[in-house]
């Protein structure tokens, strides 16, 4: 009974991750073609959620946005040209006035900021590390992209399997009534043994029945993930490996404060932040522009519109300084929030830091242990396999109760179960790492073995 309760608990357990998966992350609809059955691997269950992620296109349109307050910044650093052009018609103009009936004007002028002690320069540099900031955030969001259909699909592959697990389970109880019926024919068997195998028998069938609910619960989340209809016959490729790498704890650590995108983001904004700072310090100062303009100006008492003998050409070319002298603190104001906004940027970095950190550590010691646990769970199956092969035979010759058959099969489908959980944790886990390295581990040539 303890057997068939723990056997129960694990079924239980690959429901409440499946459950748990379908609110993980939400994507968007991509428009794949539609195939009669779809074979769906790792590889390709990531590449469809990054196309179909909604997600991930609002931190495209971020990225674009913060390019476009890039571009305008940057537009202070060069020249400023426009026209300018009016005709008037003075209706109530007298000959003792002095006024004409008709005035005319079109001119060109350009401004080109000189110098403004780093107000303009500063300010590009903040927007360009805001620009850098969102892309590596965009890149965050891909990796919390692929760590999630990574989920989905790991937990559909794991309910796959416990169905296969109870399917075989159910099938050995049915050898086992044959090997009851056989020893039924010899009058060794009392009737309260038949009832009983019969019982057992039965009571595989709902366990079989809620594991495959299960793995087509499991599949409709992968569906969702990928973006396939629900009525989209789908089918797992590939299945969990058995080995796996030691990695080197301090290397991770490494390629974490190199690679991880989140942190990127932030010390790029950190960088924002203080180019900010020292553009709002320097309109504290003087800007010193130089301009020119050039245009006809003219009247006549005539003619609307205006001959070459009724205007005048003027041209002019010179600097202009503006000169900050009291604006109500309005400067003092920004530049404290500018201050205020870089030190909330670098105590953000060091707190998200932290939690990344922590977060490796735990996956990196779980991913250790649950290795060492597969190695154990490998030689249980075996051992349980071995045992319920010789208790079956033990069985038909009449050495052994129907209670220690039965115990024995139970035995072998639990740690059956057990192997697939573990494997299940061990790539959930291994999936963390290498989305708090970004991947990295594979692409930049660090050692990963210890």
């Amino acid at each position: 009974m303890d057997n068939e309760r723990e056997m129960k608990k694990q079924i239980a357990f690959i429901i409440n991750v499946s459950i748990a998966a379908v609110f993980t992350f939400t994507v968007i609809f991509s428009g794949h073609a539609q195939d009669p059955v779809l074979q769906i691997s790792l590889d390709e269950t990531i590449k469809r959620a990054l196309e179909s992620s909604e997600e991930l296109k609002i931190k495209e349109n971020e990225v674009s946005k913060t390019q476009g307050v890039y571009r305008e910044v940057r537009s202070g650093m060069l020249p400023h040209i426009s026209g300018q052009s009016f005709w008037a018609n003075n209706i109530e103009s007298t000959r003792e006035s002095g006024l004409k009936d008709y005035y005319e004007s079109f001119g060109v002028s350009a401004t080109q900021v000189v110098w403004s002690f780093g107000k303009v320069m500063h300010a590009v540099n903040s927007a360009k590390r805001a620009v850098e900031a969102s892309k590596f955030n965009r890149q965050a969001g891909e990796q919390e992209i692929i760590y999630t259909a990574k989920l989905s699909y790991y937990s559909s592959l794991l309910a796959k399997n416990a169905l296969s697990i109870t399917e075989k389970s159910y099938a050995n109880a049915l050898e086992n009534k044959k090997l009851l019926g056989q020893r039924s024919y010899g009058g060794r068997s009392p009737k309260y043994e038949i009832i009983r195998m019969n019982a057992e028998v039965a009571a595989r069938v709902p366990t079989v029945n809620e594991a495959r609910t299960q793995f087509d619960a499991t599949l409709e989340t992968l569906k969702k993930v990928i973006d396939v209809s629900s009525e989209r016959n789908v089918e797992l490729v590939g299945n969990f490996q058995e080995k796996y790498e030691k990695f080197n704890y301090e290397q991770l650590v490494d390629a974490m404060h190199t690679y991880e995108p989140s942190l990127k983001s932030l010390g790029k904004i950190i960088e924002s932040t203080e180019s900010k700072v020292k553009s709002k310090f320097a309109a504290f100062f003087p800007t010193v522009s130089a301009f020119t303009s050039w245009s006809y100006f003219g009247g006549s008492d005539v003619h609307s519109a205006l001959t070459g003998n009724d205007v005048d050409l003027s041209s002019f070319v010179g600097l202009k300084v503006d000169i900050p002298i009291w604006e109500g603190g309005a400067t003092q104001a920004q530049l404290s929030q500018s201050k205020a906004d870089r030190e909330i940027a670098i105590l953000r970095k060091k707190q998200v830091e932290k939690e990344l950190l922590l977060e490796l550590k735990k996956a990196f010691l779980e991913y250790e242990q649950y290795k060492e646990n597969l190695k154990a769970n490998i030689e249980a199956v075996d051992l349980a396999e071995e045992s319920f092969k010789q208790t079956q035979e033990m069985f038909a010759s009449g050495q052994v109760t129907l209670t220690d058959l039965n115990d024995a099969e139970l035995l072998l489908t639990n740690q059956r179960l057990n192997k697939e959980m573990t494997l299940f944790y061990i790539n959930m886990t291994l999936a963390k790492i290498e989305k708090l390295i970004a991947g990295q581990y594979d692409e930049k040539d660090i050692n990963k073995k210890s």
